[in-house]
C-alpha cells in the first residue's frame, strides 16, 4: 500500500532529546541553540504585542490588559467616555460596543507608540555608530512600525466620529419629579 502525501504545512520537527543530553554532559559545556528568552528574530514587537493579546483572547480574559500604562490610559478613557455620553444605562448597545473598541483602539495605539519609541531609542545609539563607519542609516523598521501604527489611528479616528465627539446633554427631570421635590420642600 503506498504511503499518502502530507498535504499542508510541514511537520514540526521532534525533539532530540537524546543530543540535548549529550550536549548538555559535554565538558566544554557549550549551549544548544539560542538562549531561553531569546529575542533574536524579534525586530520591532509589535507582532509579538497582536500574538500576546491574541493568547489572553483565547484564555478568555480582557484584551486589554490592566496592569500596564496603557491598559490603564485605556481603561480610564473608557470610564470617561461612560460618563460624557450619560452612563451606561442610558447608553444602546451599539454605542457600548463602540466605546469598548474605542478603548481597545486607544490601548494598541498606546502600545504601538511605546514600542516605536523603544525602537528608536535603540536605533539612535546604532546610528551613530554607523555615521562613525560612514555607512547610511535603514528607515524601514520605522516606516513598518507606523504602518501598523496608521491603521490602528485610523479606526479609532472612524469610531470617535461615529460616536459622536460632543457630550451628552443632562438628563432633564420629568413634570412628576419636579412635583414630587416641590412637594418635599413645602413645609407643613
Amino acid at each position: 500500500m503506498a504511503r499518502r502525501r502530507r498535504v499542508g504545512a510541514p511537520r514540526k520537527r521532534r525533539r532530540n532529546y537524546k543530543r540535548e543530553y549529550e550536549m548538555s554532559q559535554r565538558s566544554d559545556k557549550q549551549p544548544v541553540g539560542a538562549p531561553i528568552g531569546s529575542q533574536n528574530g524579534l525586530s520591532h514587537g509589535i507582532v509579538a504585542f497582536k500574538n500576546a493579546v491574541k493568547r489572553r483572547a483565547r484564555k478568555g480574559r480582557s484584551l486589554i490588559d490592566r496592569r500596564t500604562v496603557a491598559g490603564q490610559n485605556a481603561f480610564a478613557v473608557r470610564q470617561k467616555m461612560l460618563v460624557d455620553l450619560g452612563g451606561e444605562s442610558n447608553l444602546s448597545t451599539a454605542k457600548l460596543m463602540l466605546i469598548e473598541m474605542v478603548a481597545r483602539d486607544t490601548y494598541f495605539l498606546d502600545e504601538c507608540d511605546r514600542r516605536i519609541f523603544k525602537t528608536l531609542y535603540k536605533l539612535s545609539s546604532t546610528e551613530k555608530a554607523l555615521l562613525k563607519l560612514g555607512k547610511v542609516k535603514n528607515p524601514k523598521v520605522i516606516g513598518v512600525m507606523y504602518s501598523y501604527r496608521a491603521g490602528i489611528a485610523r479606526n479609532l479616528t472612524s469610531n470617535l466620529l461615529a460616536l459622536g465627539l460632543e457630550r451628552a446633554p443632562p438628563k432633564q427631570k420629568s413634570l412628576q419629579e419636579i412635583i414630587a421635590e416641590s412637594e418635599a420642600e413645602k413645609p407643613e
